[in-house]
């Protein structure tokens, strides 16, 4: 091949890698207090929103978040493609894996039962005839289903369990230990009950075929051992909870 030629090949080639550093993310994501909100001003702010807003600066490419009415409508849209990642506080389980790609972990979990300070459930058979909100697609419903004599209560979200706790609609709430401080915080009328389950991991899903999970992998492994990432966490979960989050994420294994 004669020199000029070559300039020529590689003249074509660059424009496409250019493209390829460049092309937008959309990422799919549902309020969750401390992952995902938006300011006053309409800025995501958050865990999920801060890493990843990092993540695509590291590759130099534009980023949009949409903004799902569901946990369910996050996962629906990343499994179809319409978004490249989706961030909505999911847990990685075996069922999950042939629907999604996952991200490392990027937080510790346990699903939790709370109630009123009123009630008295100190073990899963004390739920027995009672009924337990939870959120349509997470880990808390197939632990309630496995628990003989309790009713589901199926809501849309973190918030519209607890309402639904606070208004009556059920006696407890079995949802993401990552979350619940949020909420005691705002409701000292309700109290945290007893771990379901072992501990898990929150990670961003991603179609099965797409091709950022290594580059967001590599970003995130690089990210984690680090005191940057503790200074995030210490952010939005507060700074005495910072140095365990981080330890906890360190050890965990997709």
């Amino acid at each position: 091949m004669k020199r000029t030629d070559i300039i020529f090949a590689l003249l074509a080639v660059v424009p496409t890698l250019a493209r390829a550093q460049t092309e937008p993310i959309k990422v799919c994501t549902h309020v969750n207090a401390g992952f995902f909100t938006r300011d006053t001003g309409g800025v995501p702010t958050g865990l999920e929103a801060d890493l990843l807003t990092r993540f695509a600066a590291s590759a130099n490419a534009a980023l949009t978040f949409q903004d799902d009415p569901s946990f369910e409508a996050v996962l629906a849209n990343t499994e179809a493609g319409r978004c490249q990642i989706g961030a909505s506080t999911v847990t990685v389980t075996e069922g999950r894996k042939s629907r999604f790609l996952f991200s490392q972990p990027y937080f510790p979990n346990r699903v939790v039962v709370v109630q009123k300070n009123t009630s008295a459930f100190a073990q899963p058979s004390d739920l027995k005839g009672h009924r337990v909100a939870v959120v349509k697609e997470t880990l808390s419903v197939g632990f309630i289903a496995a628990i003989p004599g309790v009713k589901s209560v199926l809501v849309k979200d973190d918030a519209a369990a607890f309402d639904a706790l606070i208004k009556g609609e059920a006696d407890a709430v079995a949802c993401d230990s990552a979350v619940v401080l949020h909420f005691l915080a705002k409701h000292p009328d309700l109290a945290m009950g007893f771990p379901i389950g072992d501990r898990s991991f929150f990670a961003f899903i991603l179609p099965k075929d797409s091709k950022l999970q290594a580059p967001l992998d590599a970003y995130l492994k690089k990210l984690v051992p680090t005191p940057e990432f503790t200074r995030i966490l210490a952010k939005h979960f507060g700074e005495a909870n910072a140095e365990f989050l981080a330890s906890e994420i360190t050890s965990a294994k997709r």
